[in-house]
């Protein structure tokens, strides 16, 4: 993507084991001009970082130990902010990210994939906004506190009105 875009930057929230190697391999790239690696931020962090950006990438994969990650919240978050995301098809982020609508998945460990979906949304701002847009109104309508509180107290009346 680099040698199409030179202009990119990837910002690399977080920590991890992975750091390390991964600081390591950008400096071999010559690439660390392109990348900068943040480490723990905050939520207020992540909310101006959100802001800035204009699509977010979270390329999940099973471990070796067969370990997964879940539902990723920051897919949720970056969607809520009008990010286009692409990710893959892992563990819940299928239930969260909806595929060619939102953003899009592909397999854990295809890069080339990942990387044409990546350019593609560079190449097309216009799918990049409405994209964004459909994420943000599927989190509006999937996880809303007050809808999801709502919901879970006719749960709850359901369960009691059927036990007695």
């Amino acid at each position: 993507l680099l040698e199409q875009h030179q202009d990119m930057k990837y910002l690399i929230a977080g920590e991890g084991p992975l750091k390390k190697n991964l600081v390591m391999l950008a400096s071999e790239l010559k690439i660390t001009k392109n990348i900068e690696f943040l480490g723990t931020i905050n939520q207020n962090e992540a909310i101006e970082l959100y802001k800035k950006a204009d699509i977010f990438i979270l390329p999940s994969v099973t471990a070796k130990s067969g370990d997964k990650e879940g539902t990723p919240t920051v897919l949720i978050e970056a969607q809520a902010t009008g990010l286009p995301v692409v990710s893959t098809f892992h563990s819940g982020i299928p239930e969260i990210v909806e595929n060619g609508k939102s953003g899009f998945l592909v397999q854990e460990r295809d890069v080339n994939t990942l990387a044409e979906k990546i350019d593609f949304l560079i190449q097309h701002p216009e799918l990049r906004e409405e994209m964004g847009r459909y994420g943000r109104k599927f989190v509006e309508q999937k996880f809303d506190i007050k809808k999801l509180n709502k919901r879970l107290v006719e749960i709850y009346s359901n369960l009691l009105g059927n036990s007695q």
